[in-house]
């Protein structure tokens, strides 16, 4: 059975623009956990901020085991090496700990001799083991030491195992593998280990940490299998440079294709997990991510939707069985097709041969064409389909209009931030005005005062929540360059509207105001 080890919240620090603050952390642990990982590598407990992370997070733990990270001695004897001491004052039961594999890493940024080194690894292995803890080992640089001087990278995890080490980890640490001598590598190193240790199967000892410089972690980790026990990654792929093994993607074709049995992961919160981990670690959300991806099951040509529809799939699985689902993308491709079955998604029956069908459908299609060059980019959003499709085939009535705005936000001293939002709308042909202050930006103040002036007249506001915002570029044009700003909001689902403007504020205000309306359309406002 393979073990699944997750080191995002280590690995994945080493990110550009990536980083977790406790709060972060700890939430990002405790999703993985209830998906069920074996393990969950925390950083090395070097301030007291990390520190306080693991009392924090271990105690939290229903699923995983949680693994303290760290190095080989730095000093000759371990017991007084400052990161070993650490990662024993953490309370955890288990550590990882890295050594070089490689000569040349040795001898030029370590600066010791190649003996001193193997020392060093069996050493604080076995210091640690001696203080109880299960101890796996990352062999860093393993493939390109064995490729440079082999015997060497072979006595390195000599020594780890003898050491007591759990597990051996090989290590792809500049993600040049190719699966060929991966499987080359890793099969002898398995054939010595047993050789020299008289196991008789040294699968059980071995693991994989392979970087994907080359987009090779994938083919690399999935023919390795035969030969180990435990797959290290993280869980949505990010890491030093290129990034590591994406376990989303291992996970789904571990289980989907190869056919194997995760018992402990539950399948369908990988969709969930990737997406919020994303946010956590502040990186973008791949959108075509395998299994987990919001566009990973969509589907846009005429032809296509219409062979779903009647049982003719183009899905290579079940988008559901991983808490994903399937969208039919809104445009010019789609045809007559695509409209009559997203319209049927959202509970709308259209008849091609009633109701100037054809002419309505000329005219969304124009409407669509003009947002997508702008760079909307709306047509596979649930709630931007339904606003779509109901202007032209159920007109849809304007519930509300913001008319004018005003918005105004500044830091104070100790460095919180407040904004101000003021607007007039139309609700109804009344003119409603309000403003409101709040601590926070201005996306948070527009949403509260749009709540407050609408919930007079639509009590059904009361439910509806903010969750979060996502602004990127739109289109590039110098001092015209617009952005686009997607807002999401949750009425028990969660969804999201979208505004293109070359004003950012207004990119906003506009995804809010659509939202607004999506949400009491969808409750009766009709």
């Amino acid at each position: 059975m393979i073990e699944i080890y997750d080191c995002t919240l280590r690995e994945g620090e080493q990110a550009k623009s990536s980083g977790f603050d406790m709060r972060s952390r700890r939430e990002l642990a405790i999703l993985l956990d209830e998906l069920g990982v074996d393990f969950i590598e925390l950083p090395w407990p070097t301030n007291q901020e990390l520190r306080d992370t693991y009392k924090d997070i271990i105690p939290k733990m229903k699923n995983s085991k949680i693994v303290a990270f760290g190095s080989t001695s730095r000093t000759e004897d371990p017991s007084e090496d400052p990161g070993l001491k650490a990662i024993l004052e953490t309370g955890v039961e288990y550590a990882c700990i890295f050594g070089k594999a490689d000569i040349q890493h040795v001898e030029r940024a370590l600066k010791i001799r190649s003996e001193e080194n193997l020392e060093k690894v069996e050493k604080s292995v076995r210091f640690l083991r001696e203080n109880g803890l299960t101890v796996f080992f990352d062999a860093e640089h393993y493939f390109s030491g064995y490729k440079r001087k082999r015997e060497y990278a072979l006595d390195v995890i000599t020594s780890a195992t003898r050491g007591g080490a759990e597990r051996i980890i090989l290590c792809d640490t500049n993600g040049g593998l190719m699966p060929q001598e991966a499987l080359a590598t890793t099969n002898r190193t398995k054939q010595v280990l047993e050789q020299r240790l008289e196991k008789t199967d040294a699968r059980r000892s071995l693991g994989v940490h392979l970087h994907n410089d080359c987009h090779m972690a994938l083919a690399n980790t999935q023919a390795l299998l035969p030969l180990i026990t435990q797959v290290q990654g993280t869980i949505n792929g990010i890491g030093e440079r290129v990034g590591n093994l994406n376990l989303t993607t291992f996970m789904g074709n571990y289980t989907d294709k190869l056919k194997e049995d995760l018992p402990r992961v539950t399948l369908k919160l990988l969709t969930e997990t990737y997406r919020r981990s994303c946010q956590l670690c502040r990186v973008q959300e791949d959108e075509n991510q395998p299994y987990a991806g919001r566009y990973a099951f969509a589907h846009s040509g005429g032809v296509h939707i219409s062979a779903m529809t009647r049982g003719a799939s183009y899905e290579h699985t079940d988008p559901e069985r991983f808490g994903n689902h399937r969208i039919y993308v809104l445009n010019q491709l789609a045809g007559s097709t695509g409209i009559i079955e997203i319209a049927k998604q959202h509970g709308i029956s259209l008849d091609r041969g009633r109701g100037g069908f054809e002419t309505k459908a000329r005219q969304l299609f124009q409407e669509l064409a003009r947002l997508e060059a702008k760079g909307y980019d709306a047509g596979a959003m649930p709630a931007e389909q339904y606003l779509l499709i109901g202007k032209y085939f159920n007109g849809f009535p304007e519930l509300f209009r913001i008319k004018r705005w005003n918005s105004n936000s500044w830091r104070e001293e100790n460095g919180s931030e407040r904004s101000w939002f003021y607007c007039i709308c139309d609700v109804q042909g009344q003119e409603i005005e309000g403003d409101q202050t709040v601590r926070g930006g201005p996306i948070d103040a527009a949403f509260n005062v749009l709540k407050i002036i609408l919930q007079d007249k639509y009590d059904e506001v009361r439910d509806l929540h903010l969750v979060n915002y996502v602004t990127r570029l739109a289109s590039l044009a110098e001092e015209q360059s617009a952005v686009r700003t997607e807002v999401f909001f949750r009425d028990g689902d969660v969804y999201s509207t979208v505004g293109v403007d070359s004003n950012i504020l207004h990119s906003g205000f506009e995804a809010l105001a659509k939202g607004f309306q999506y949400h009491l359309l969808r409750n009766g406002q009709v």
